[in-house]
């Protein structure tokens, strides 16, 4: 495989939700791009086929295999010195000792417990909408998307409402790092931040009788002594469950109020429908993928699509183009009368099934169920074209959501 140049470079890779790559989806729905050497896997069954075969499409890929040029010496001497090196936990992981992780982190997302959560999920959304304004311009990003997801695994990592701003820096820092974009000083700076992360819940696993009982940090903390994990395989799991534990809902959340807010009478049809917020949550999830591709490499040859692939081939799953496909899915259109988003991956499937979806669901019908009920309207304050997203192979997000709205009469 070519390793000459890095793999990131959003033209390489078809991806029809964001920027896309003219016919290469009718043409090919496993390619080889040319310059990376990766193999770009694109159709839903094709994607479905690697997801559901661990033993031949390994999960464990690393930032040195996907960006050639990265400083993994200088990264590694930083959390040498502060702190621990990370270990695989959950998705990098490969079975036997991925289920370990997962059987842990389970016992906190089981759906009894996540209902006991919505409470909790419905007193942050009622605070963070009561300061929106009827008629004023809000960034929704800002007001509603990020903090409400933020909040709620704060209180499963046991971290103050004045810890929420390192909280989010650790983060942001970390998604940069993982999209195969940043720069050296980007990835040096994100392993600051993650030796400061480190540091930070040590304290807390350290302190466990100090730990709000049944919290995802109590649990990892009582793992240490009942099941031996290392300080090293805890701070690798609640670091991985901190980014993932917010980022897919706030890209959703922005996306559905985007989408609420300039296609059509889609506000007053969610309302007047009785299943219509779960499914605005699961058309947007598929059609705004928060989480656009995978990577998996090979464990050995393979044949996938026809195409006989090498052992250590790396294959770039496009959720996003998978959520897509023709072939599957009868069209594209949120609230479909003809088309079920129930079959989109943009959760993975089989062993690596996003271990926190029902919550990230959970949190996303509280909140547009508050907002349907709240406004009549909702309008973008801005051209769409002025809109940014993140530039990442792995994540997409809208940076900013300006919106004003309507209320609904009493």
């Amino acid at each position: 495989m070519a390793t000459a140049a890095p793999v990131f470079a959003l033209a390489d890779f078809a991806d029809r939700a964001g920027e896309s790559r003219p016919g290469v989806w009718s043409d090919a729905p496993l390619w080889q791009c040319g310059r990376t050497g990766v193999w770009v896997v694109e159709s839903h069954g094709l994607v479905k086929e690697v997801l559901a075969a661990p033993a031949h499409y390994s999960s464990k890929t690393t930032l040195s295999l996907l960006q050639p040029d990265f400083p993994a010496a200088e990264v590694e001497a930083i959390y040498r010195s502060g702190g621990v090196l990370w270990t695989r936990t959950l998705q990098t992981n490969d079975p036997p000792a991925h289920r370990r992780f997962r059987s842990l982190v389970e016992r906190v997302f089981t759906a009894s417990r996540v209902e006991a959560m919505v409470p909790g999920i419905e007193a942050i959304v009622a605070a963070l909408l009561a300061a929106w304004r009827e008629g004023a311009v809000v960034d929704v990003a800002e007001a509603l998307s990020v903090p409400l997801p933020l909040r709620v695994i704060a209180a499963q990592l046991a971290v103050a409402e004045g810890e929420l701003a390192a909280l989010k820096r650790w983060s942001d820092s970390a998604i940069s790092a993982i999209g195969l974009g940043a720069t050296r000083e980007e990835h040096l700076a994100a392993a600051h931040c993650g030796v400061e992360f480190q540091q930070f819940m040590l304290q807390r696993l350290r302190a466990p009788a100090e730990l709000p009982s049944g919290t995802l940090v109590a649990l990892v903390a009582a793992a240490g002594v009942e099941e031996e994990f290392t300080e090293a395989e805890q701070l690798s799991l609640l670091h991985q469950l901190m980014i993932a534990g917010h980022e897919t809902t706030t890209s959703t959340l922005s996306s559905a109020l985007y989408c609420l807010a300039t296609e059509s009478s889609l506000l007053e049809r969610v309302h007047a429908e009785p299943t219509g917020v779960r499914r605005l949550v699961e058309d947007t999830l598929r059609l705004h993928a928060p989480v656009q591709g995978l990577f998996r490499v090979t464990t050995g040859p393979v044949t996938l699509g026809g195409q006989v692939l090498p052992s250590r081939a790396v294959l770039a799953l496009r959720l996003a183009s998978a959520n897509r496909d023709a072939a599957r899915f009868a069209d594209n259109q949120l609230l479909s009368s003809t088309t079920s988003s129930a079959a989109h991956l943009s959760f993975g499937l089989g062993l690596h099934h996003c271990i926190g979806a029902t919550l990230a669901k959970r949190e996303l019908q509280v909140a547009l169920s508050a907002v349907v009920a709240r406004f009549t309207r909702l309008e973008l304050a801005v051209p769409a074209e002025s809109l940014e997203y993140t530039r990442s192979l792995m994540t997409r997000s809208l940076l900013r959501l300006p919106l004003a709205g309507t209320y609904r009469a009493p």
